[in-house]
């Protein structure tokens, strides 16, 4: 007979014939690679805390994101305000000075032109 070195051959006596065990190969395993339920808890665990971190860190920026825009807006608002301010600011200083306005005030408060003895030339 023929001799078997790799132990996947039967010799079956009443046929005369071989038969090929039905061994499982390392290969042709379920698993890619064998893990301990240790190794499982560890990874599971460490899924789950990612996901939670992942979720709680966009949440934080969703409304990091929103804090900074509500400034923004009340930013803006005070400054349409003050914008408003400096105009008006701006109009009364434009009407203080003119001239009919200054010539009012010297009345009121009773001034008038220097004499020729009054003014010095440096």
């Amino acid at each position: 007979m023929i001799k078997d070195y790799s132990g996947s051959f039967i010799e079956v006596k009443s046929r005369n014939r071989l038969r090929t065990s039905k061994k499982k190969s390392k290969a042709a395993s379920k698993e890619l690679f064998q893990l301990s339920t240790f190794m499982w808890k560890t990874i599971g665990a460490m899924l789950l805390l990612s996901l939670v971190f992942g979720i709680s860190s966009t949440i934080w920026f969703g409304l990091q994101v929103q804090v900074a825009l509500d400034q923004i807006g009340s930013h803006r608002a005070l400054n349409t305000q003050m914008k408003n301010e400096k105009d008006q600011l701006v109009t009364q200083r434009e009407l203080m000075l003119t001239r009919s306005h200054i010539e009012a005030a010297v009345k009121k408060l009773g001034l008038r032109s220097p004499a020729k003895n009054q003014i010095r030339f440096p």
